[in-house]
């Protein structure tokens, strides 16, 4: 009698999705099957929700396209909330379609029996619930669902949507293929053409001043040619945010040692812009936030597809929906049209009084990075077992065409230090939506779906966080190799405020004083633990790119580390190298 959920799943396939992730349980029975019979998608099975949810967060990442979450009801649905947050904040498309009672069984103390409606609250994009059809619109109405389901994961701006789905029983499906034929009509969905709205008003506002463009978190590599355009127009420093991928263009204009540099007062006030271009979400970096947050009377005029707020400092004057890509289109057409105009009129005006006149800023900030970077790079003679130091052999050792998946606290913001970038970097992937530590090694599982050698550097509490998720690698095929820096316990907690006050260690630090090596065993992967940088480089070597999951623990010290950044990151200021 479940029928109509065939042509559910099967609009799902015309739609263009391909992949869905289950977890296990008697009322989805009737949506697993058909899946898996249909044909179209490749699924996974991951016996934790938690997990599940990160792990199609990652395909979604990896793929750019949504991916759907199957599970059964009661608190199986309640698991996927904080991957849900993360998507929503990150504009992940996910489509979740948790099974649950009829509504005869629902409140009258039927097993396993929640209230599913709107559990996401606002986290998702829509919610709706699949009722029965009626029968002349048995099949028509499940793809009706299925095609809002798939516009609001898709819209403007991406994330999750919810669809709960009543089963009666008997659960188990016909697996005809009749039925997934059953109710098809032709349907697409053309993207909306970007305008250019107000490029003149962007272009008054930026020309011929200081402008500094800082590159925020995007796992879309189309955006660094708009991003670099963007930069010829203003002649203007691009602030390139580790997962923003700029580092991968390898262009002088990109700065990497900002950070750093920021550090110094010497470079905040030789390096303050006149007006800031923000690119999607805010960087990651602290530094430069509390930098933008003290100038308030400079201009931020802010760039994203989305109509989201995402500086925190909350001094943007403009902000402009569109791509970078759209940004630069609209602008170089208006510069364009200043041409033709003076052309018309015959007037006296020189083609460089149109163009952007370069002011000097630009140079400034690259001679600056040339400091800063050589002093971080100088990472690369380090003997001792150091985070700085693992990212320093990343760059060497990681193949052409790998993936990097890197976790938050400590691992993104030595990454952002340490990690240069050149032609043949990786991919880099963080989950900055809601800046948790948890799911983190399902997502990058999820990522390495797409077959790319994938690398995961990590600190011991996130791995620790989401060890279930490695259970994934007894049942699927996956190529992930994963960094743990264990320094036993929150190594952050070393830079912040909460250092030397009382119960520190029992609060902050928290120390587990675990040993991975059972692991091995337990899920059948690789593990080793080094204890020296040689042995690291060989353990990456070894690993990097071969079938399987293998974990590298890296035993650290958590006050060392603090000793060995400030070493690497205290840029100097002397007469010879000032600015």
């Amino acid at each position: 009698m479940n029928e109509y959920i065939a042509a559910l799943v099967d609009e799902f396939a015309q739609l263009g999705i391909t992949y869905a992730v289950f977890s296990p349980g008697s009322r989805s029975t009737t949506m697993a099957m058909l899946f898996r019979e249909h044909g179209a998608f490749e699924t996974y099975m991951n016996i934790d929700e938690r997990s599940a949810g990160f792990m199609a967060l990652g395909i979604a990442k990896a793929h750019r396209k949504p991916v759907i979450l199957v599970c059964t009801s009661g608190s199986a649905v309640a698991h996927y909330m904080p991957a849900v947050l993360e998507a929503q904040y990150s504009g992940v498309p996910l489509i979740i379609l948790s099974a649950d009672r009829p509504h005869t069984l629902q409140h009258v103390g039927a097993p396993q029996t929640v209230d599913q409606q709107k559990i996401f609250g606002t986290a998702v994009n829509y919610y709706e619930e699949l009722a029965v059809p009626q029968q002349e619109h048995y099949y028509t109405y499940p793809r009706l669902v299925a095609r809002k389901a798939y516009m609001k994961a898709m819209d403007v701006k991406r994330g999750p949507v919810h669809i709960n789905v009543p089963l009666f029983e008997p659960l188990v499906p016909e697996l005809d293929r009749k039925h997934f034929e059953c109710g098809r009509q032709p349907f697409s969905v053309v993207p909306a053409a970007i305008q250019p709205g107000d490029a003149c008003t962007i272009y008054d506002l930026l020309a011929n001043k200081k402008v500094l463009i800082l590159a925020g978190p995007s796992t879309n590599l189309e955006d660094a040619d708009a991003i670099l355009g963007l930069s010829n127009i203003f002649h203007a420093p691009i602030l390139g945010d580790p997962l923003s991928n700029m580092r991968r263009v390898y262009d002088e204009r990109v700065i990497t040692s900002y950070d750093a540099l920021l550090s110094q007062e010497v470079y905040r006030d030789t390096l303050r812009p006149d007006c800031i271009l923000q690119i999607g979400q805010m960087v990651v970096s602290k530094r430069v936030q509390q930098w933008v947050a003290s100038m308030q009377h400079i201009p931020i005029i802010s760039v994203s597809p989305t109509m989201d707020y995402t500086n925190p400092a909350g001094n943007t004057i403009l902000f402009v929906q569109s791509t970078p890509q759209g940004l630069v289109d609209a602008l170089n057409m208006e510069i364009s049209e200043l041409h033709v105009m003076a052309n018309e009129v015959h007037a006296e005006v020189a083609d460089e009084e149109l163009n952007t006149v370069d002011n000097g800023y630009l140079a400034t900030w690259i001679d600056a990075d040339g400091v800063g970077r050589k002093q971080l790079d100088t990472v690369a003679r380090e003997q001792e077992l150091f985070e700085g130091y693992t990212i320093h052999l990343l760059q060497e050792l990681l193949p052409k065409n790998s993936q990097l998946v890197v976790a938050n606290s400590m691992s993104i913001r030595d990454m952002d230090y340490f990690w240069s970038g050149n032609r043949h970097s990786a991919i880099i992937y963080g989950n900055r939506g809601v800046n948790g530590i948890d799911g983190t090694v399902s997502t990058a599982l999820g990522i390495a779906t797409n077959g790319m050698p994938t690398v995961l550097l990590t600190g011991d509490l996130t791995f620790f966080h989401d060890l279930n998720g490695l259970a994934v690698a007894k049942t699927h095929p996956l190529n992930v190799t994963i960094i743990v820096h264990n320094n036993d316990g929150g190594g952050i907690f070393e830079y912040l405020p909460q250092k030397g006050t009382p119960y520190f260690d029992y609060l902050f630090s928290t120390a587990q004083g675990l040993d991975y090596s059972g692991l091995a065993t337990l899920y059948g992967i690789d593990f080793v633990c080094v204890s020296s940088n040689d042995e690291l480089k060989n353990a990456l070597q070894n690993y990097v790119g071969t079938a399987g999951v293998h974990v590298i623990e890296i035993p650290t010290s958590k006050e060392r580390s603090r000793e060995l950044h400030a070493l690497y990151t205290t840029i100097p200021t002397n007469k010879e190298d000032q600015l």
